[in-house]
């Protein structure tokens, strides 16, 4: 169909006016503007394109996949609709097909820093990091402040455990681009990555600033919180962080064979005291994200005497799950109520401060009281493994149980709510987490 002049003006006017729609967002309005226009002329190219993004945007790609198809056969030179159509593909995980569109784009036209990012992207995905860093390069030569690019290619060198040369990147990305969360939030994985936790937790708080919905980066705050590192308060005791002036105390423990043959007997018993305290500086000035454990020395409150250790070690932030070990050393304590007191604060830590989904503990078979009492609080019996260890000690195997409490048995356990009700002056199973951590991959 050949137009008018007059045709082509009315054209041209109406397809600006849906381009504008859909910038805006306004993505219903710049379609039903595009089908009018394409009932009029069906093979106008650039509405036919224009289309194809409105699909691709609203995630209706095979719609999107029909209507590139059909713009790049009207238009088959024109560069950019061929690029768009490889960042659809992309996004459908349609990697090979996507590089081949991308390469296509770009022997027509190899001046397009978008379509260079694209092509990285997709590498990325494939795992060619260094492929996919010369993409990002490659791009920001064109466009020196292309914010996308240069997170894409702050990721590459995160995956080519890079991290400090990813740094300057994405700082550069949020300069260039007010409320990046992504940026903020890789930039935060990289700073983790190089233990630098404060500034790790500051990137991801501001992410969740920006954008509060951003699950990914929620759950990166969740494991650097300072949350991690507060003492824990109940009654009559509290818990706080093993630290270098209690090598002499934890020394003690170790060396009481009697406590660790029921609390843990594969830890070396004859560290000397200072080594010991140089080890707990160390320990102390890292976070449990880095070690994954948590380490506490039990206290009387009214004392200040210690009167016993506990600790989450194996510490697993993908599946949200830890074990558990909690151990008095002096006998007239077992009675006392203080390791019930202390197991309480603990699950409160776990269940509702740290928000872990399981918590589990490994009992020897020798040991048949903490077996008892474990199950009488709420733990179910998973496994028991005979003849799992061996003591070189004794020179025998020992059978081991396996309990674990998940975070629905936590929250219907009417026992821990009736005692945290007693002994802490607070019902523990009722507190709710704000924001449940759901797990995903990270974005790139």
């Amino acid at each position: 169909m050949t137009l008018s002049f007059k045709g082509m003006q009315q054209l041209s006017k109406a397809l600006q006016k849906a381009i504008r729609y859909q910038q805006s967002g306004q993505f219903s309005e710049a379609e039903l503007i595009c089908l009018k226009i394409c009932a009029a002329i069906p093979d106008q190219p650039d509405t036919l394109h224009l289309l194809a993004v409105i699909y691709a945007q609203t995630q209706r790609y095979q719609l999107a996949n029909d209507f590139f198809q059909k713009a790049i056969a009207k238009a088959p030179t024109r560069a950019d609709f061929i690029g768009n159509y490889a960042n659809t593909l992309l996004r459908q995980n349609q990697i090979e097909t996507a590089i081949g569109y991308c390469e296509q784009s770009l022997a027509l036209n190899s001046n397009q820093a978008e379509v260079l990012n694209i092509l990285g992207s997709a590498y990325l995905v494939r795992n060619q990091n260094e492929i996919a860093a010369e993409c990002f390069h490659q791009a920001l030569q064109l466009r020196p402040q292309y914010p996308l690019a240069l997170n894409n290619l702050g990721n590459a060198l995160q995956k080519m455990n890079n991290a400090t040369e990813a740094i300057p990147y994405y700082q550069k990305a949020l300069e260039f681009q007010d409320g990046y969360a992504e940026a903020s939030n890789n930039l935060g994985r990289a700073l983790k990555s190089l233990g630098r936790i404060d500034k790790a937790e500051a990137c991801f708080r501001r992410a969740l600033e920006w954008m509060p919905g951003f699950k990914q980066a929620r759950q990166n705050l969740a494991e650097v919180d300072s949350n991690w590192l507060e003492p824990l308060k109940g009654r009559k005791l509290y818990l706080r962080r093993y630290e270098e002036q209690d090598a002499a105390y934890i020394n003690h423990c170790h060396q009481n064979d009697t406590f660790m043959r029921q609390y843990n007997q594969y830890i070396s018993h004859n560290l000397p005291t200072t080594e010991l305290a140089a080890k707990l500086r160390q320990a102390q000035m890292q976070h449990p994200c880095q070690t994954k454990s948590v380490d506490w020395i039990i206290f009387h409150t009214n004392s200040e005497q210690p009167a016993g250790i506990a600790n989450l070690v194996d510490i697993n932030f993908l599946h949200r799950r830890a074990e558990f070990l909690i151990g008095l050393p002096n006998p007239d304590d077992h009675a006392r109520g203080i390791a019930l007191e202390a197991t309480l604060l603990i699950l409160e830590y776990t269940f509702n401060r740290i928000q872990l989904n399981k918590l589990t503990t490994i009992i020897y078979a020798t040991n048949p009281y903490a077996h008892a009492t474990t199950l009488a609080l709420g733990f179910v019996q998973e496994s028991h493994f005979r003849e799992h260890l061996f003591n070189p000690i004794d020179e025998q195997f020992l059978d081991i149980y396996v309990n674990g409490m998940t975070q629905s048995d936590f929250r219907s356990n009417t026992r821990i709510a009736k005692l945290s009700r007693r002994l802490l002056g607070r019902d523990i199973t009722a507190t709710q987490p704000d924001n449940p951590i759901q797990l995903l991959p990270p974005i790139y």
